[in-house]
């Protein structure tokens, strides 16, 4: 796991509960509460695991909207950092059938030996993107808010499904994302 998603999860945990119950899923965690996560650090892929399930003891907020939440959280950071790495021309579809390769680019100039992401796409249909995710994590809850997260980001709606998922016996989670043109668009791309 990479130090820096774990640094964001820090940072979306202060942001939405509070410094002070940042430093209770800390203690909770057996960490110290001058835990700091380094920026190119790798860490055991369980680390945001733990932090996800003790936010959810903590906050009591169920540990797939913890994750969600914290999926979403991620996405104006990380397409404001990366943004180089984004096609201009590409709307959400595009950017969900290239997130992969994206993710596995940055991932290679932060932290060369963490593990990459395993979330591959395809095109079902004009305005429908399926999405597979497999990852001993389990954590398809922040593949999701990322999901609705870069449909915010791109001005449209997705409507998410998820069929198939890991958590309830299946061999990896499969998304289908239906794709609307929001009326209210703040912008088409991101910036």
């Amino acid at each position: 796991m990479q130090g820096m998603i774990l640094d964001e999860y820090r940072r979306y945990v202060a942001e939405r509960f509070g410094f002070r119950t940042w430093t209770r899923v800390l203690a909770a965690a057996d960490r110290p509460s001058t835990q700091q996560y380094g920026l190119g650090d790798v860490y055991p892929d369980e680390e945001l695991g733990l932090l996800a399930a003790r936010t959810a003891e903590v906050t009591k907020t169920p540990p797939a909207e913890v994750l969600r939440g914290f999926g979403e959280s991620l996405v104006p950071e990380m397409l404001r950092i990366y943004s180089y790495l984004l096609d201009p021309k590409w709307d959400f579809s595009a950017f969900l059938l290239n997130m992969e390769p994206m993710l596995h680019a940055a991932l290679k100039l932060h932290t060369p030996g963490a593990q990459p992401i395993k979330v591959q796409a395809r095109r079902l249909g004009v305005d429908s993107v399926e999405v597979f995710y497999d990852s001993p994590l389990h954590a398809c809850a922040a593949i999701e808010g990322v999901i609705r997260g870069a449909a915010a980001e791109f001005g449209v709606t997705a409507e998410v499904s998820q069929p198939e998922c890991a958590l309830r016996g299946y061999q990896r989670c499969r998304f289908e994302v239906g794709v609307k043109a929001r009326s209210d668009s703040r912008r088409s791309s991101p910036a």
